[in-house]
């Protein structure tokens, strides 16, 4: 007999201070929310200048990336191979992916700098000898970078991710080239650093050149990016992408992670500073002055708190990479934080967590996927309290208009960061925005 599971069952979340670390909450049926703002690896690979995507799958597999890449404005770039049922019977797959990427590219218009090809699981259980089927390729179009990516639902949860393995070959089509030592790559980001973000414009006024996959306008100048001498990623799943560049490319790597922790912020610029010979304002001890920096941050909070009022502050795990040392900032300026929308205690926010435990056990975590979602009463508040979402998951969930749209950190970085977040929120609690039509836009910022 069915059973109705609308009345009396109890919300997917629970007390910081009862949080005993990951999975924070049991792994089951899941649900998906309609907050689509995130990047899946059909539109990071996109990024690529001029780049042709092709997906090989069954019909099943295909039907999403299909319309995703309609969606976007994509399909110019987009190619797919469908498998069917005798190709795998009659042991047909590597000959089918050979022949079938082949006549693609020979029925485009102008053949592309670089394909991307998506092979779905089903080459894996097959045994396919992928490395033979680009080596063909390779010698029939060899003006064309080919790129190996994967679809594999199967290795989601283990391994190398999907969406790892689609940030490291964002660079594989890069070869090796003499090294700038005035040159520097910011990589595995969906969005630009902001060129006034202290990462960004301490390297540009020190006289660095600064390129990222973002702002690449053609393929020749994602290809100068091989030039560069460091690496910088700021998200833990750039971490084997950069890895992988520095003992291919022999480009040092460096790790600054988008912060809201003022110590760790001042960590990574005083790394920087002395990695690269920065001329910034220093202390007499020598070290890097933020005195200013830190009255800049603390003022924007001040003046977004006061606008904010009581309003109860929401933070869902894809607007930024650590939401829960960003509820510990807001917390610290005196935000009402009431929720923070997260599955697992992300890399980054061990630290943070502790301190909530201790300093704020009653903030609540609260599930994304778990089915309990489905039925969560939507009413705009929290405890009494007008709700201010950051986070398009955080606004959807909460059921308010009053929210920050950010995904993946958007261009946020470092002091700079804070104060555009700020005032960011500010704007959120004094206008409300159309909720219901800016989360239905899948892969938010992407354009084919």
């Amino acid at each position: 007999m069915l059973k109705s599971l609308r009345g009396g069952q109890p919300l997917p979340e629970i007390r910081i201070q009862d949080a005993a670390g990951n999975p924070l909450f049991h792994e089951g049926v899941e649900y998906s929310s309609p907050a689509r703002g995130t990047w899946t690896i059909a539109h990071v690979s996109m990024l690529i200048p001029r780049a042709h995507q092709i997906f090989i799958g069954g019909d099943c597999c295909l039907r999403g990336v299909v319309l995703s890449a309609a969606e976007f404005g994509g399909l110019d770039r987009f190619s797919m191979v469908t498998v069917k049922e005798d190709d795998v019977c009659q042991n047909k797959i590597d000959e089918m992916y050979t022949e079938g990427i082949t006549d693609i590219l020979h029925k485009l218009p102008v053949l592309p700098p670089a394909v991307v090809v998506f092979a779905n699981c089903i080459h894996e259980f097959m045994a396919c000898d992928m490395d033979a089927i680009y080596r063909k390729l390779h010698e029939r179009f060899p003006s064309v970078d080919f790129i190996p990516s994967s679809m594999n639902p199967t290795m989601r949860k283990a391994g190398m991710t999907p969406e790892e393995r689609m940030r490291m070959q964002l660079y594989a089509a890069l070869d090796m080239r003499t090294k700038d030592p005035k040159s520097v790559n910011i990589v595995g980001n969906v969005y630009a650093r902001s060129p006034q973000c202290e990462l960004v414009k301490w390297l540009t006024d020190g006289g660095y050149v600064v390129r990222d996959i973002c702002t690449c306008s053609g393929y020749d100048e994602y290809k100068t990016m091989a030039e560069s001498s460091v690496n910088i990623y700021t998200i833990p799943l750039m971490k084997k992408g950069a890895e992988a560049l520095e003992k291919r490319l022999n480009q040092e790597t460096l790790y600054m992670p988008v912060s809201f922790s003022y110590e760790e912020i001042e960590s990574c610029l005083t790394k920087l500073a002395e990695r690269f010979d920065l001329p910034v304002l220093r202390r007499p001890d020598g070290a890097p002055d933020f005195n200013l920096l830190e009255k800049e941050a603390d003022d924007a909070l001040a003046r977004a708190r006061q606008t904010a009022g009581d309003m109860a502050v929401t933070i869902d795990y894809a607007a930024v990479s650590r939401p829960l040392e960003l509820a510990r900032l807001l917390l610290e300026h005196g935000f009402h934080v009431a929720r923070v929308y997260t599955d697992a205690i992300p890399p980054g926010d061990e630290q943070a967590f502790a301190w909530l435990k201790e300093h704020a056990p009653d903030l609540m975590l609260h599930s994304v996927v778990n089915f309990r979602c489905r039925f969560v009463p939507r009413g705009g508040t929290a405890e009494g309290r007008r709700v201010l979402a950051i986070g398009q998951k955080a606004a959807y969930l909460s059921g308010t208009n009053n929210f920050v749209n950010i995904v993946e950190n958007g261009s946020l970085w470092g002091f700079n960061g804070i104060c555009r977040l700020a005032q960011m929120i500010g704007e959120a609690a004094l206008h409300e925005s159309d909720v219901r039509g800016v989360v239905q836009i899948k892969a938010w910022g992407c354009r084919g």
